[in-house]
């Protein structure tokens, strides 16, 4: 079957060269389909879902549409993607038959042999032929008529290529007038649109986690708002809340999340989607320089330390932004000063 199979791609032949190149950042692939005369379509997909890629034949220009010969070779990646559904490969030759040749080869159908032998290096051949004048029993006559139609299951997050070689292709009169012969174009009167299956509208992912906050017994009506701002899009959402938070349906992206609340000083954090993600979070009082909910002495050490660099808050931290009693945007004595008064409770920062 295989030498058969050989001989007959030796044969007239359709050339077309599609191909599909994939850039995914994690979880999903972004998939463009193009063909020999270099149109192209892109879509994104995630891993796990199944695109269909559509090559369509339009030879109407010459010989009324009416093709008589054609094969190729399909290649693909098998490590990032596979084909759906195509194959039967559990026969006596474990030759890998395509299963339904009719929704494979629409037009040409049953005329078609096709072979997924070599499936685990990513190749598809196809072989069909009918010499006599009208060819096949519907002519590429228009740029919907499908010459082939594959599903791909995107498997990882990767960059790959899938490449319909379309060797040679004949019109179906007397002579058999090449159209395509061995990859080369000799008549470029055809068209060869392609197009891939709209990915479904992707719900998205959900970043969620604790709130750690302070002072709810002295204000009890003060909530955490924990707002979602893209950094690389233009999704933003926010939620409020006292030990928790959920944001949901957020896009893959790089995202800025910022925490406040009433009396505390805000934090933001860096966070990159990719899947349902956990970003805990914390956010102290005014003047709470070593992070632990309260303002007393060791705030005060913290800050006096750091005035005499011995040692300094990290530039940039939320602990320097915290020892800001005063909100100048400086750590000084002024900060020691304030938040001396209100542990000695003679004049409270709130």
């Amino acid at each position: 079957m295989r030498k058969l199979l050989c001989l007959m791609l030796a044969v007239i032949m359709i050339a077309s060269v599609a191909i599909v190149a994939v850039h995914a950042e994690e979880g999903t692939a972004t998939v463009t389909l193009k063909n020999v005369k270099g149109e192209s379509v892109t879509q994104t997909y995630r891993v796990g879902e199944t695109f269909t890629a559509y090559t369509y034949l339009n030879t109407s220009e010459i010989n009324d549409g009416k093709v008589g010969s054609m094969s190729g070779i399909q290649h693909y990646d098998p490590a990032i993607l596979k084909v759906a559904d195509a194959y039967e490969t559990e026969n006596e030759y474990d030759y890998g038959l395509v299963e339904d040749i009719d929704a494979m080869f629409p037009v040409v159908g049953s005329a078609c042999i096709a072979n997924a032998g070599d499936v685990d290096n990513g190749n598809i051949y196809y072989n069909a032929s009918v010499p006599g004048y009208g060819g096949f029993g519907t002519p590429f006559n228009s740029d919907e008529t499908a010459l082939i139609i594959v599903h791909y299951t995107v498997i990882a997050p990767s960059e790959a290529t899938i490449t319909n070689q379309m060797e040679t292709l004949a019109a179906s009169d007397k002579n058999l007038t090449r159209i395509i012969d061995a990859n080369e174009i000799v008549n470029d009167n055809f068209n060869m649109p392609v197009a891939l299956s709209e990915p479904e509208t992707p719900a998205g992912f959900t970043v969620s986690g604790s709130v750690t906050s302070y002072l709810q017994e002295k204000y009890p009506d003060a909530v955490v708002t924990v707002k979602l701002t893209g950094t690389d899009n233009n999704f933003t959402a926010s939620v409020t809340g006292t030990d928790s938070y959920s944001i949901a349906d957020v896009p893959a992206g790089s995202y800025e999340l910022s925490v406040e609340k009433e009396k505390h000083v805000t934090r933001t954090y860096d966070v990159t989607v990719s899947a349902d993600t956990t970003q805990d979070v914390k956010i102290c009082p005014i003047g709470d320089a070593t992070n632990d909910g309260k303002v007393n002495m060791f705030d005060y050490n913290a800050v006096y330390k750091h005035v005499a660099k011995n040692p300094e808050l990290a530039e940039g931290s939320y602990q320097k932004a915290c020892a800001d009693a005063t909100g100048d945007k400086k750590v000084n004595m002024f900060d020691y000063n304030a938040i001396y008064k209100h542990a000695n409770k003679t004049k409270l920062l709130f």
